[in-house]
C-alpha cells in the first residue's frame, strides 16, 4: 500500500513538472517563432488562413452553423469526437465574443445528456467505471461537500474523461444544479482557451494564440499538484484515524 502511494506520488509530481516543462518550451518557441514567421514563407500562408476564416465569419444564416455545432455537442455524448477539436472550430467560425458562450453552451448539452444517462445506471456500475482512476476514487470517499472541489479538480486535470466523470456523478446522484457549476467552472479556463485559439488559428506562432494554451498547462499542472496534496492529507488523516 505504502509502494503504491509512493507511486502515484511520484507519477503525478512527474505530471505536473510535465505540463510546467511543454508550458515553458512553448513560450521559448513563440519567443522565437514570431520575430521570424513574418520573415519566412508561412507569411503567405498565414495569410490565406486569415482570408478563409474572414470568409467563414461572413457567411449569412450563421445561426444555422451555430445550431450545427450544438448539435455535434450533443453527438458528442456517444461519439468519440474530441471536445477541444470542436470548441477550436467554434472560435474559428465565430468571434470569441460568440464563441465562448456557444461553447459553453454545447459543453453544457453534453454533460447534461451523460449526466442523466448515468442517473439511470445503479451507482455499482458508476462506480466500477472509476476503477482506473484510483486517485478520484480515493478522493470521492468523502462524503458531501467534498465531492463539489473533487468535481472541479477533475475538470481541470486533462487525464480524467469527461464523460466518464459526467456519468459517475449522475450514477452517485449528485445534485445536478452543483454538477453544471463545478463542471463549467473548473472546465471554464479549458473553454476560454480553446475558443481563443480558434480565434487566432490564423496566428498560430504568436502570443494571441500561445499564451492562453500556457495559462492552461500552468494551471493543470497547478491543479494535478493541489490533488496529490489532499491525497496526501487525506492519507495522514486515514493514518490519524487507524491510530
Amino acid at each position: 500500500m505504502e509502494k503504491r502511494n509512493l507511486d502515484r506520488k511520484g507519477a503525478m509530481n512527474l505530471s505536473a513538472i510535465g505540463l510546467f516543462a511543454v508550458a515553458i518550451l512553448l513560450a521559448v518557441i513563440t519567443m522565437i517563432m514570431s520575430t521570424q514567421v513574418a520573415e519566412g514563407g508561412w507569411a503567405e500562408f498565414l495569410w490565406a488562413l486569415g482570408k478563409l476564416q474572414d470568409f467563414i465569419q461572413s457567411l449569412e444564416n450563421r445561426w444555422l452553423i451555430a445550431l450545427a455545432i450544438l448539435v455535434v455537442y450533443a453527438l458528442k455524448a456517444v461519439v468519440p469526437i474530441p471536445f477541444p477539436f470542436i470548441m477550436i472550430m467554434t472560435g474559428v467560425m465565430f468571434e470569441p465574443e460568440l464563441a465562448l458562450p456557444l461553447n459553453i453552451v454545447g459543453f453544457s448539452i453534453t454533460l447534461s445528456i451523460v449526466y442523466w444517462y448515468g442517473r439511470r445506471l445503479d451507482e455499482g456500475v458508476a462506480v466500477h467505471k472509476l476503477k482506473k482512476y484510483e486517485n478520484v476514487r480515493e478522493m470521492l470517499n468523502h462524503a458531501g461537500k467534498t465531492k463539489l472541489g473533487v468535481l472541479f479538480l477533475i475538470r481541470l486535470i486533462p487525464s480524467i474523461p469527461i464523460n466518464m466523470a459526467s456519468q459517475f456523478y449522475g450514477g452517485i446522484k449528485f445534485p445536478f444544479g452543483k454538477f453544471m457549476v463545478a463542471s463549467i467552472a473548473g472546465y471554464f479556463i479549458k473553454l476560454w482557451t480553446y475558443s481563443v485559439m480558434g480565434g487566432n488559428i490564423a496566428q498560430p506562432f504568436t502570443w494571441h494564440f500561445m499564451a492562453p494554451v500556457i495559462i492552461l498547462l500552468v494551471i493543470s499542472g497547478i491543479a494535478v499538484l493541489i490533488t496529490n496534496i489532499a491525497l496526501e492529507k487525506r492519507k495522514g488523516e486515514n493514518k490519524d484515524g487507524n491510530n
